[in-house]
């Protein structure tokens, strides 16, 4: 009994730190996870290329001015390479929708109609000018006050439910027909409530600072196990809160994208 259990032990140290080195996979590498009860789920030599691609708006497709957020089209400045990355999912067959929380709406600093025919507007014409096939399948936001505790207002998983329903992707923690890129703990959150198991978080954004000042490796995907390697400024209950982990670390949407496409290529050959 003595001997099995430090075997056992043995075994199961090699295995992590197996898996932590496997895990700092670069764009060639065509490995993904998903997050279950047990713990980390491989899928190797599959193709990942999904069906659906959900993004977050501020601090992802375009840079995040803080509080309160863009009330402006003027204020809007698009990440490094964001059109190209959306015109090249698309290329790839990937449908794209946007899913974004605008408080600024149910707090009344704009109207929905300027959300939406304004800022909205702007952002795609920003992004067509960048790469011609560079449009959103759909746009989904919630304009509710956080204190409302909306269905549809990320952490919670209404419009993730509604994408899902709306291109015909079924909700399923083993699936890689869907991938979340965000930049928040409540963009994760949102994506783990849904059963999303391919999540994304960009440096750009709130990512660096949740990532506790550590830039995403130059060119390389970081895979975050648990909630260790994560600052401690956050604030992580996990009796109240879907278990986030594990989640990708990238440098921003572009790097997501390349990423993506490239692990879809590669396990095709």
């Amino acid at each position: 009994m003595f001997f099995d259990f430090h075997c056992i032990s043995l075994i199961l140290l090699l295995m992590t730190s197996i898996m932590t080195e496997y895990f700092a996979t670069s764009f060639s590498d065509s490995t993904t996870i998903s997050s279950s009860p047990g713990g980390v789920l491989l899928h190797k030599n599959k193709s990942i290329l999904p069906k659906l691609i959900l993004i977050d708006r501020d601090g992802v497709v375009n840079e995040d001015v803080g509080s309160p957020g863009v009330l402006d089209k003027s204020q809007l400045v698009l990440t490094p390479g964001a059109g190209l990355a959306l015109g090249r999912l698309r290329r790839a067959g990937c449908k794209i929708a946007l899913i974004t929380n605008q408080s600024c709406v149910g707090k009344g600093l704009i109207t929905e109609e300027h959300l939406v025919h304004g800022i909205h507007h702007r952002l795609q014409e920003m992004l067509l000018k960048e790469d011609e096939d560079a449009i959103f399948d759909h746009i989904f936001y919630c304009a509710s006050l956080k204190s409302s505790n909306d269905y549809r207002m990320k952490p919670n998983p209404g419009m993730i439910e509604e994408a899902l329903h709306l291109f015909g992707v079924e909700e399923d923690s083993t699936s890689d027909d869907t991938i979340f890129i965000g930049d928040t703990v409540s963009d994760l959150e949102a994506a783990a409530h849904a059963r999303i198991s391919v999540r994304i978080l960009v440096e750009t954004g709130y990512g660096c600072w949740i990532m506790g000042g550590k830039n995403a490796p130059d060119g390389r995907v970081q895979v975050v196990l648990t909630e260790k390697e994560v600052s401690h400024n956050i604030k992580y209950d996990k009796s109240k809160a879907p278990y986030i982990f594990p989640f990708y670390y990238v440098s921003n949407l572009f790097s997501a994208t390349e990423w993506i496409l490239s692990n879809a290529k590669n396990s095709q050959t």
